[in-house]
């Protein structure tokens, strides 16, 4: 089983004390020293001064406001096919501490931070689906995983609720965590998949430090599927070492052994690729990573990723392992590919973003 977090400290933002969020975070971690703070932004800029701001920050809570927009549109890069996912950033970072983490580049708050201020969450999201015609897919787990803290905030259980009275929009749960204790106490919606991030146990094992190994992801979705959920899975990134075929079929075997087909709503298939300012962090935190051993290109958009031909045959050989579905009609789809890979990979050739919403939107689905 997962070994739950719990920080070493607490740092609750002066303006947030009054938000219930804050008041249940702290009652569920009375036994962790608690810092009032004013400024979030000179606690951030302190952490970072430190020789790994990174790794320090997976030991602290921060609770404090998220003073944007809670809800932002996947970054896709446009030279590639995308989904038109609308991403909800409820929390920053997560305690894991995988090698390939954009997290690690893209955001300057090292700190495993809640957002406390959920009433602006709701407001924000009536005001999308209010105005939304038609049905779109909208997650959290983008920033940070969507269950590891759930033991402490909760939040899963009220985005459950919110969303069960939402027709036009499926909402996902993407994770690592198996911390699912929450999502078995309340009765599942037909809109709401939850979907964990798979790899090969080697990679699992070796990149994706402090995370749950692959089978009891695995067992978890089982767990969640006999409850009567929907379920998806991501292999993303996938990751070419001396292996890798063999590597990917035993998970693809454990799967296909253990879960009904008709409760998922889809998987995904993403090859490593990676900022060219992530490589440098990656080598000073990760010095063996396995990840850097193969040789990369810069792709359209400026991101390191295989060789195209290399991805090809990763992607046909993974899809193999899954003809059964493939052909059962269970949805799978690209994130951040070409219209070529999709064509030669999957032998479908989607018009852009709204067609791969409309498959993945599917009221069989």
């Amino acid at each position: 089983m997962e070994r739950k977090f719990y920080p070493e400290r607490i740092y609750l933002e002066k303006a947030s004390k009054d938000f219930p969020l804050s008041r249940k975070v702290i009652r569920s971690l009375k036994d962790v020293p608690v810092e009032v703070i004013d400024d979030t932004d000179a606690l951030i800029h302190e952490f970072s001064m430190g020789t790994d701001p990174i790794g320090a920050g997976k030991t602290i809570l921060l609770l404090s406001r998220l003073r944007g927009s809670f809800i932002k549109p996947c970054p896709c890069t446009p030279e590639y096919i995308g989904c038109n996912y609308q991403i909800i950033n409820t929390d920053l970072n997560c305690p894991y501490d995988c090698t390939y983490c954009i997290l690690q580049q893209y955001l300057n708050n090292p700190l495993v931070t809640v957002h406390v201020n959920t009433p602006d969450l709701w407001s924000q999201l009536d005001e999308v689906l209010n105005h939304t015609k038609k049905t779109i897919r909208i997650g959290t787990g983008e920033l940070g995983d969507s269950l590891v803290l759930d033991h402490i905030t909760e939040r899963s259980g009220e985005l459950i609720e919110y969303f069960r009275k939402r027709d036009n929009a499926i909402f996902e749960l993407k994770t690592k965590s198996v911390n699912i204790e929450n999502l078995l106490e309340h009765d599942p919606p037909e809109n709401v998949v939850i979907a964990w991030s798979l790899n090969s146990h080697e990679i699992a094992l070796n990149e994706e430090k402090k995370a749950p190994d692959v089978d009891a992801r695995i067992q978890a979705a089982r767990s969640v599927s006999d409850r009567g959920y929907k379920i998806g899975f991501h292999f993303d990134p996938l990751v070419l070492y001396p292996g890798w075929e063999e590597g990917y079929l035993a998970v693809a075997e454990s799967l296909l052994s253990t879960i009904d087909p008709k409760r998922i709503a889809w998987i995904s298939f993403g090859s490593l690729r990676f900022p060219s300012s992530l490589k440098s962090v990656i080598r000073r935190r990760f010095p063996d990573a396995r990840i850097l051993c193969q040789e990369l290109i810069k792709g359209k958009d400026g991101k390191f990723r295989y060789f195209k031909p290399l991805r090809l045959k990763m992607y046909r050989k993974i899809l193999g392992y899954f003809q059964n579905w493939v052909t059962g009609g269970t949805p799978f789809y690209f994130c951040m590919e070409s219209e070529e890979v999709w064509e030669k990979a999957l032998k479908i050739k989607p018009r852009g973003e709204e067609e791969v919403e409309k498959l993945l939107c599917s009221p069989s689905r």
